[in-house]
């Protein structure tokens, strides 16, 4: 009985997964916000602005002027 309900729970929690997507839909799952790969360059990029506008170093790794000229 207890092997029954955990087979049925473990199938309930894995059946909430599944999602039916329209096909007009997929264009937005497919946008570049959801390329997971392209996160590093947008945070090195958003972390040198910072760097850049706050006049110092961050801590990571880029160097800080104030100017926005490096």
């Amino acid at each position: 009985m207890m092997r029954a309900a955990l087979l049925l729970g473990a199938f309930l929690v894995s059946a909430t997964g599944c999602a039916h997507v329209a096909p007009y839909d997929r264009e937005y799952l497919a946008g570049t916000c959801m390329d997971t790969s392209r996160e590093r360059g947008a945070m090195a990029f958003q972390s040198h602005v910072h760097d850049a506008r706050e006049g110092a170093t961050g801590g990571h790794g880029s160097t800080g002027g104030g100017c926005g000229c490096n």
